[in-house]
This record gives C-alpha cells, structure tokens and sequence, in this order.
C-alpha cells in the first residue's frame, strides 16, 4: 500500500513541477517555485526507489545509494544527467544567489523529463 501511495504522490509532484516549468521566469515566483516542485519531485523520487528496491530486497538509505541500485536494476538509465539532477537537488539548500539558482533551474529545465521515465518504468511492476 505504501508503494502506490509513494507512487502517486511522486507521479502528482512531477505533474506539479511541469506546470512550474511552464511558467515564464518573468512571472516573480517562477524560479523559486520550480525549484521547490523539483526539490518536492526529488525527494519523492529517491524514496519511492528506496521503498521498490526494499520490495525486491535491496536496502538503500541514502538517495545515491538508490540511484546506483536503481541503475543496477536497469530501471533508470542516463547516470550522468541522473546525477546532475542529485547535484542540483544537493545545491537547493545553499541557493543564495539568483545566479546559482538559474544554474539549479537550467539542470532541471534540460533533465526533468528522466522523472517522467522513472514513472513509466515503474508503472510496470
């Protein structure tokens, strides 16, 4: 039960973050609303890994830990831009600047579409 609930929940946060995504920067809380969708997106998508993999008996407790073991099983594909996205999700707390969080926002823009192949992949099981 708890899988499903992860599921639509992360499936829900990435259509949120797309209707981010189609907001012009111009409009005053585009950046920083994408930026928290994305880190909501983020979070939901790293452990409803945790919570597939703890199905198939493998235990990860961080979100890079679950991203190589979602890579083993073949179930994420594209481990850089994977890890660019991590990176960003990483740097979202020390966001002081609008430089670095046009750079945050650029990664997310060109990458967000792997969550949307993460949901595909798991619809499956």
């Amino acid at each position: 039960m708890k899988k499903n609930k992860q599921f639509k929940q992360l499936d829900s946060a990435y259509g949120r973050l797309q209707e981010a995504l189609a907001v012009p920067l111009t409009e005053p809380l585009a950046l920083d609303g994408t930026i928290q969708r994305f880190e909501f997106t983020f979070e939901l998508a790293w452990k409803t890994l945790k919570t597939f993999l703890a199905d198939q008996g493998i235990i990860c407790n961080s979100p890079k830990s679950c991203l190589q073991e979602a890579f083993t099983m073949g179930w994420l594909s594209d481990e850089e831009n994977w890890l660019a996205l991590f990176q960003a999700r990483n740097l979202t707390s020390h966001v002081y600047n609008e430089e670095m969080a046009m750079d945050i926002y650029a990664t997310i823009k060109e990458h967000h579409a792997l969550f949307s192949a993460l949901i595909i992949e798991l619809r499956k099981m």
